[in-house]
């Protein structure tokens, strides 16, 4: 028997955007999402703790560099610096604690798992991967880069630079700047196989509005129908005559 695949569903950088959160939200029940990651800059701490509050699936998130997530529940976890376990895959958050020797305190702390099962979760992204701004300056943490190189862990997630979204394989690793704010795409990876599955927000939208306007109209016209099939209820009356 084959081994289920772990459905997670990587997001970053909604910056408030009420649709994003909703297609986010369809996603996760139309895919059957197993775990949601989010890293960084929800913005607002109203919007954060309103959008995280229905999501019915585990989740580990982040803070950006526009916010500072602490919001939590039996679902979702918010990470500064950590890590959790789940499912056998273990999920290292880093927000903004991001120490001088990074990569000797984090090697130290991931060095019982397996780099298989780990799971980095950044805002920010590793330098010369996925982080060039729109002049062409690559503006990533070398020493994220240091720790992919050394621990191979399955998967990196983050957000942040918005011009250089997409995924790239680093050795054993796959990196995805799952940045929304402008590709409007959302990424689900599934391990260990490392499948990629691209989620077009727009698309996506547009089924929901047309889904919605198609229900609508067969209520209307539901309500039409009982209302012509109805008989009408005639009373004649009768005029007595006098005599």
């Amino acid at each position: 028997m084959a081994k289920k695949e772990l459905k997670i569903l990587c997001t970053a950088d909604i910056h408030t955007d009420h649709k994003l959160a909703e297609a986010i939200l369809n996603t996760i029940k139309e895919h059957k999402i197993d775990v949601y990651i989010g890293a960084g800059d929800f913005h607002s701490k109203e919007f954060t703790e309103n959008f995280l509050k229905k999501i019915k699936t585990r989740g580990f998130v982040v803070s950006g560099n526009w916010d500072h997530v602490t919001f939590k529940n039996k679902y979702i976890s918010s990470m500064d610096f950590g890590i959790e376990e789940h499912q056998g895959y273990y999920f290292f958050g880093v927000g903004n604690s991001i120490y001088y020797n990074f990569n000797e305190i984090a090697m130290e702390i991931t060095k019982h798992i397996d780099p298989k099962k780990l799971i980095f979760i950044t805002h920010y992204p590793p330098y010369k991967v996925l982080d060039k701004i729109w002049s062409g300056r690559h503006v990533g943490y070398p020493e994220f880069t240091d720790f992919i190189e050394d621990k191979k862990p399955a998967l990196h997630v983050f957000g942040h630079i918005h011009e250089d979204h997409g995924h790239k394989r680093i050795g054993k690793t796959l990196a995805v700047n799952c940045s929304l704010a402008d590709e409007r795409k959302l990424y689900i990876i599934s391990l260990p196989s490392q499948k990629i599955t691209k989620i077009d927000v727009e698309k996506m939208l547009n089924k929901i509005k047309k889904s919605e306007k198609t229900n609508k109209t067969k209520v209307i016209k539901t309500i039409t129908k009982k209302e012509t099939t109805k008989k009408p209820e005639i009373k004649i009356k009768k005029n007595k005559l006098k005599k």
